[in-house]
């Protein structure tokens, strides 16, 4: 593991917060050429948009600690956990740090207080992020709060296979 240092006035601030880049065997390998996926954020807490870098030499009030997060700097797709459970998919076509921050401290909104974890996949080429947004939708137990529905073909099963597997 690589811990992420972000720079803010010039100062290296070291966070605590950090970024995979090793290659993990129950996670499969890194790609060479990713074509949809560059890069994922997993399981980071919703108060990384509310707790303040801790840095000496900051003028002023210091930012939050996923304003000095580079990837958040990109478009991609995101996931909303309450607990350990998925609770909302969602896309950002600008910086995924905008639409983060947005859901975790905007008051009043529909899913501003259910959720405590968040999953991002940093996705370079902006025209794939509503695939990537489809697969995980689809891929998700049907407590996913989203309105939208995947524009992917979904195969049912027949009666067949159901009454076959069913021992």
């Amino acid at each position: 593991m690589v811990r992420k240092r972000a720079s803010k006035t010039g100062k290296e601030v070291e966070e605590h917060l950090e970024i995979d880049e090793d290659v993990d065997p129950e996670e499969g390998s890194l790609l060479a050429n990713p074509l949809l996926v560059s890069r994922y954020i997993r399981m980071w807490p919703r108060p990384v948009f509310s707790t303040p870098v801790e840095a000496a030499g900051l003028r002023g009030k210091p930012p939050a600690i996923g304003m000095t997060i580079d990837e958040l700097e990109k478009p991609g797709v995101y996931i909303l956990y309450r607990g350990d459970v998925p609770f909302y998919v969602g896309q950002a076509k600008g910086k995924l740090r905008d639409r983060l921050r947005a859901h975790a401290n905007s008051v009043g909104g529909l899913r501003t207080y259910f959720w405590n974890y968040f999953s991002a996949f940093i996705v370079e080429n902006p025209s794939h992020i509503d695939e990537v947004e489809a697969i995980l939708i689809s891929a998700m137990p049907s407590i996913i709060s989203n309105s939208s529905k995947p524009k992917l073909q979904r195969v049912r099963m027949g009666p067949q296979p159901r009454s076959s597997c069913a021992n």
